[in-house]
């Protein structure tokens, strides 16, 4: 009659002259592991199971064969479905992780280039808004457009309004950005001020007013216009993609 794996595991160790402490140091594991092996209350795993193997000095195939093998096998095929789930796991963790990473690189590029359509689907950008100073005159760029009047359609040359770069205030500590945004030909003498709703370098809504118009503490900030200088930069753009 075939021994069970229990009997095989003691009767190897035995005549190994090990006890089971002896055997469990060697395999790295408590005496009352080997002790549940011997009573077969549990299985090795399949790592633990190669290096009782080579401990014991019986190859796989004698170790396996025995009167309960279908019992170590089920317990095996299970390891191995176990292992392979957390494997499957890890992966799509540690996919999870290297997309997130980049997620956030391209909202923190989006965030320092002052990219507008990044900043406008970042869902961690507040809404914030602020107060600037425009030029007394709208900057304008002669284009020639396509004009239909009474009927007729002719081309003509016009003054186009362009978009402008001014510093944002946000608040009394003049912490804010320089933002694009279009404001169209300043309606009357003083009105050069904004009221900008933004989000990042997403412009939403801009509100001409007078200087009168912002709160008292703005007041004091909102100076002369001052033009954004392309050699100085920005020095106040940020990397991070949650301000």
């Amino acid at each position: 009659m075939t021994l069970g794996f229990g009997n095989k595991i003691q009767q190897q160790r035995q005549t190994l002259h090990l006890t089971q402490q002896a055997l469990a140091s060697k395999l790295h594991v408590t005496r009352q592991t080997v002790s549940r092996w011997e009573n077969e209350s549990t299985y090795p795993n399949l790592d633990l199971l190669i290096a009782l193997s080579d401990e014991l000095h019986l190859s796989l195939d004698d170790l396996l064969r025995a009167d309960d093998e279908p019992a170590i096998v089920t317990n095996l095929s299970r390891e191995v479905r176990r292992t392979r789930k957390y494997r499957r796991w890890l992966w799509l963790i540690g996919i999870v992780i290297v997309l997130g990473i980049g997620y956030l690189g391209l909202l923190s590029w989006g965030r320092y280039t002052q990219n507008v359509l990044i900043d406008r689907t970042n869902p961690f950008l507040p809404t914030v808004r602020g107060f600037a100073v425009l030029p007394e005159q709208t900057p304008t760029k002669r284009v020639r457009l396509t004009v239909t009047e009474n009927g007729k359609t002719t081309k003509q040359w016009r003054n186009e309004p362009q978009p402008v770069k001014a510093y944002v205030i946000n608040d009394v500590f003049q912490t804010g950005e320089w933002l694009d945004f279009e404001v169209g030909e300043i309606p009357e003498k003083g009105m050069n001020y904004a009221y900008v709703q933004h989000k990042g370098s997403y412009v939403s809504q801009v509100r001409l007013i007078h200087k009168k118009d912002a709160p008292k503490l703005i007041q004091t900030q909102l100076w002369s216009y001052i033009p954004y200088n392309a050699k100085i930069g920005d020095n106040r753009r940020t990397l991070s993609p949650f301000n």
